[in-house]
């Protein structure tokens, strides 16, 4: 008697197949691909983050030097940090404001009072950079007394809001 030939069957494959390969690795590209989205954007917060505390350090400075390096007197002037920062100073009078205290003429402080000569200026310090892309800025304000009068100087005791020595 003669054997039938029969087809083998075939087992049972262990192992995966190219299509499943393809797509797991799909769907790992894919995971790669925020995961680096999400550390790109970590990673320009951090270097924005590092610039405006750079910033705000050369409007401090900028500040620092007003009444020092730099007049305290109305107008604008303008200056550079380096390549990357500009910086731009604000000067403009304020009135001084006098509660419950006579008043000479023009609403000035008379001439025998403790705030005569003296005079009040808002301070704005702007740093910019980046104009290429985004340009930022960063504004620092403050306020600054300057005393004209001579008589005022460190000699003088200190005197009270409304004239009484201290």
């Amino acid at each position: 008697m003669r054997k039938k030939r029969t087809i083998p069957e075939f087992r049972s494959q262990s192992g995966f197949s190219l299509l499943e390969m393809l797509v797991a690795f799909s769907i790992m590209a894919i995971a790669l691909g925020v995961l680096m989205r999400v550390f790109g954007g970590a990673t320009r917060s951090a270097r924005i983050a590092e610039e405006y505390s750079r910033a705000v350090i050369a409007a401090e400075s900028v500040l620092d030097d007003v009444g020092v390096e730099m007049p305290l007197a109305p107008g604008v002037t303008e200056g550079r940090f380096g390549e990357e920062f500009r910086w731009i100073l604000r000067i403009a009078p304020l009135p001084i404001p006098v509660f419950e205290q006579p008043t000479g003429p023009n609403n000035a402080p008379p001439t025998g009072s403790p705030l005569a000569g003296l005079k009040l200026f808002a301070v704005d310090a702007s740093v910019v950079w980046g104009e290429g892309e985004e340009p930022r800025e960063v504004t620092l304000s403050t306020l600054r007394l300057s005393n004209e009068n001579p008589g005022l100087g460190p000699g003088r005791p200190p005197v009270g809001a409304f004239g009484q020595r201290m």
